[in-house]
This record gives C-alpha cells, sequence and structure tokens, in this order.
C-alpha cells in the first residue's frame, strides 16, 4: 500500500470537510476530485467535458492536484495529463482521488474514496475489452452463426460481472447506464466491425448472408444519448455503425461489391444517413467531422474533396470544424505530388536545428511516431518495417520524425526503452504547426519524396502490399 498516497488523501479530505463524519453532506451537492501521477508527462491536468476545457490545474511538487466541481451536471468527464485522456464519472458529493503512473497509463489507474467502486469498475471493463480484443478478431473469422455463438459468450461474461457487482453495491443509474452501454456498445461494434474484418468473401456476400436477426439490437439503439456522447465504446459504435449502413445502402445503387472507403458515392451515403438518423448536433456534427478528415486523408482527388466539403458544410453548424475541414482541404493541395515538401524545421540527435529539405539527398521515405499509449504498438512495428525495407532498398532514405513536444534526451529515452536505435531519427521544433502544415493524420502516413525534395505521394502506406512498388518506382523515377 502507498501510505504517503493515503496519507495525502485524508489530509485533502480535511481540508475540504467540515464534518468527518458525512463528508457527503459537507460537499453539499458538489464534488472533490484530486490526483497523484507518477512520471508525470507535464505539470497539469486538464479538466473536460463534451470536448469543451473547464479547467487546468497544476500538479503539485509532489506532482498531486486537487480541484472541486460546484454546480455541475454529473456525468462522463476526462482528464488529459498532455498526452493520454481517460474518462472519469463524477456524481454529487463525490470525493475521488486516482493514481496513475504514466508509463502504464490505464493499467496502473487505481481511484480512491467515495466513488472509487465505480470508477474502478468501469476501468476494469475498459482492460478486460482491450484483453479480449485478439480473441474478437480470431472468432471475427468464423461463420456468421458460430461468430455470434462466441461473441454472446464474451457478453455475458461482462454480464455477469456487473450483475454480481450490482449485488454487493449500491448503484446510480448514472453507473448502471454507463456500465450497460460500455458493455453492449463494444458487442454491437464487433458485430457492426464483423463484415469489414472477416476475409472469406466480399461484404456485399457476407451481409447477403448472415442471419435476419443479425442486427435486431438496432431498432434498440440511442443515436442522440446526452449521456454517451463522449463515452469511447458509443462513439467507436456510432462510427463502424454507420460505415455498414451507409455499405449496406451504397450496394443498394451501385455495382460496388467490397468495401472502398475512398469512394465519394459511398461517403456521401453516408454522411445522408448520419444526418437523417441524428438529431443531437454534438454527436452528429462530430460523426461528420470525423469522417469529413477521414477521407480527405484517404482519398486523392481534389474534385471529390470539394463536393464532400460542400456538403459537410450544408449538414454540420460547427463552424470551427468548416474551418478546419476546408484548411485541410487546402493544405491536400499544397501536397499534391509534383509539388516542394513545406520546408519544416527538424532537430537532430545533437540538438541541430535543420531544414528538412536539407537532410533530403536521395529518394526518401519520412515516417512518423507519436508517444501516446494509443500508438505504443506503431512506434515499435514502424521502426521495424523502416529497418527491413532499408535493408531491401538501401538506395532509399529512411527518416523518422516524433511529432509530439519532447527534448532529444526524451526521444533517446523512448527509443532506447524500445530497443530501437536513434539513427536517422529527428523531432519538429514546432510540432504542432509542423503536423498542420505537413497534415499528418493519421500518424501512420508517409511522404515519399525525390532527391530533389519533391513530393510524389504524401499519403504513403508502409504496411500496404502496394508500398514496395512505389518503392521500386521511386528508384527508377
Amino acid at each position: 500500500m502507498n501510505y504517503k498516497f493515503v496519507y495525502f488523501f485524508l489530509a485533502i479530505s480535511l481540508s475540504f470537510f467540515s464534518c468527518e463524519k458525512d463528508k457527503k453532506a459537507s460537499l453539499d451537492g458538489n464534488a472533490f476530485f484530486g490526483g497523484e501521477i507518477i512520471n508525470p508527462n507535464s505539470n497539469f491536468i486538464v479538466i473536460l467535458k463534451e470536448n469543451k476545457v473547464l479547467d487546468s490545474v497544476y500538479l503539485d511538487q509532489n506532482n498531486r492536484f486537487s480541484y472541486i466541481f460546484k454546480n455541475f451536471e454529473p456525468g462522463l468527464f476526462r482528464f488529459y495529463d498532455g498526452k493520454e485522456f481517460q474518462s472519469v464519472l463524477i456524481q454529487p458529493n463525490d470525493s475521488l482521488m486516482f493514481r496513475l503512473n504514466t508509463i502504464e497509463f490505464d493499467e496502473s489507474l487505481v481511484f480512491t474514496g467515495i466513488g472509487e467502486k465505480e470508477n474502478n469498475f468501469l476501468i476494469d471493463l475498459f482492460l478486460l475489452n482491450d484483453k479480449l480484443q485478439d480473441s474478437v478478431l480470431k472468432i471475427s473469422q468464423l461463420e456468421p452463426d458460430e461468430f455470434e455463438e462466441k461473441l454472446d459468450e464474451i457478453r455475458n461474461q461482462k454480464l455477469e460481472k456487473f450483475k454480481s457487482f450490482n449485488e454487493k453495491n449500491e448503484t446510480t443509474e448514472i453507473f448502471n447506464t454507463l456500465a450497460k452501454a460500455k458493455i453492449d456498445y463494444n458487442y454491437y461494434y464487433s458485430k457492426e466491425a464483423y463484415p469489414f474484418i472477416n476475409y472469406r468473401e466480399n461484404e456485399e456476400q457476407i451481409f447477403n448472408e448472415l442471419p435476419e436477426n443479425f442486427y435486431s439490437y438496432r431498432k434498440d439503439i440511442d443515436y442522440n444519448s446526452n449521456l454517451l456522447r463522449e463515452y469511447r465504446p458509443y462513439v467507436s459504435f456510432l462510427r463502424v455503425h454507420f460505415n455498414n449502413l451507409a455499405l449496406q445502402q451504397h450496394f443498394k445503387h451501385s455495382e460496388d461489391s467490397t468495401y472502398n472507403n475512398k469512394s465519394l458515392e459511398y461517403n456521401i451515403d453516408k454522411f445522408n444517413l448520419i444526418s437523417d438518423k441524428i438529431s443531437d448536433t454534438f454527436i452528429k456534427n462530430r460523426l461528420l467531422y470525423y469522417n469529413m478528415v477521414k477521407f480527405i486523408n484517404g482519398s486523392e482527388n481534389d474534385k471529390d474533396y470539394e463536393t464532400l466539403l460542400n456538403l459537410f458544410k450544408k449538414k454540420s453548424t460547427n463552424n470551427d470544424q468548416i474551418v478546419k475541414a476546408s484548411k485541410l482541404v487546402n493544405t491536400y493541395k499544397r501536397l499534391k505530388p509534383g509539388n516542394t515538401l513545406p520546408d519544416v524545421t527538424v532537430i537532430n540527435k545533437n540538438d541541430e536545428f535543420l531544414s528538412i529539405k536539407k537532410i533530403i539527398e536521395k529518394p526518401t521515405v519520412i515516417y512518423f511516431w507519436d508517444v501516446s499509449k494509443r500508438y505504443r504498438y506503431h512506434l515499435k512495428d514502424v521502426h521495424l518495417k523502416a529497418a527491413e525495407l532499408s535493408k531491401k532498398y538501401p538506395e532509399i532514405e529512411f527518416i523518422a520524425i516524433n511529432v509530439n513536444n519532447i527534448s532529444t534526451r526524451e526521444q533517446a529515452d523512448i527509443l532506447q526503452r524500445n530497443r530501437l536505435p536513434f539513427v536517422n531519427e529527428y523531432h519538429f521544433k514546432s510540432p504542432k504547426k509542423a503536423v498542420e502544415l505537413l497534415a499528418i493524420s493519421p500518424i501512420n502516413k508517409v511522404f515519399l519524396v525525390d532527391k530533389k525534395g519533391n513530393i510524389v505521394n504524401p499519403k504513403g502506406n508502409m504496411f500496404d502490399i502496394k508500398f514496395e512498388n512505389e518503392l521500386l518506382a521511386l528508384i527508377n523515377k
């Protein structure tokens, strides 16, 4: 047990609670939130709700913080430590503390105090779902009936865990809704994703072979849940759900039989379905924006950009997102093949500032990596893939650039921890500006440039089966 943390919690509690016998009464409907962060990524914590920053709280000399919620609506909040986000359920009269180590962010997260049981249970469900992901991917290759049977077993395992918790604890309606939604929407997500990750046949044939009641839960979906609008299982479900609905709709009036997320007609179907089924402006706008950005990052046709952007402007009511999408379209127009790579400043392992153009002396692949936990597998995978391709194609230079606001020392430590060499490694002088200028999203995109620094492909993917053909073309250019 970490006694320092316990003493800290007690000290904070005493300072805020005038009556130790009745902490709930002393908070008078407000809520206390605090914590301790080991190996902090920054010196502050950002607290958000509905994608809006409520406050920033600085860590003290012991990497601890405390915060009081006043006159607030109970529900899901998020905290951000500079690199990672996590959700937390805050209810009236909660006095909630957490402790985490950023090296194992989610796995180390433990809550203490009033509200601890509910939040620890939700984190356990989150970790259990991560643990079961490989199993779900494996069973997704089974026939529909067998897949459904195995998936039901996984869901029932979670439901039993939830039932047992409720029998031992007095729970609130909000908690019950969140816990049930985490179980249900992860289950729904797997069923919606099934046609996209099953490799037996094309998607149209898979749809035709699904049992009649395979998507029977769809009649109960709440597309406008105020409580769940920022809940990861719900948001993830909506994304794949509309991919699925749009594809089924697209097959009805096209000659396509396979999924092509770069198809303009398919994306128009998706935008129309989102607009028709969702009335909550926050959920609708965010889902439209997510798909707009995804299309821009995937498509290579300028005219298609403009067509879908015009539709996006008609259907979205979020001016900030419209401006961002318009900027991204203009960015990719500047990143057309044949144009010169934008000049950004990078920093090498000797802390020297260099123009990115100066380090390009032969045909080059520029790839990127991020230290955030959600990209932890990408960090290793992309470096190992680059090393493999570099040996195979010595005529091509492979350059890695970190996109975070970190020092050269931090960059070296991260690479060392992952047993990766500090060779041809850089980071940006101004990461935020560079990421925007080069449209580095998703993180797995790579630039192929010729020896003069001219763009050959601004949207390469090292893991694409056609990538080596692009390398051969780059060598022969």
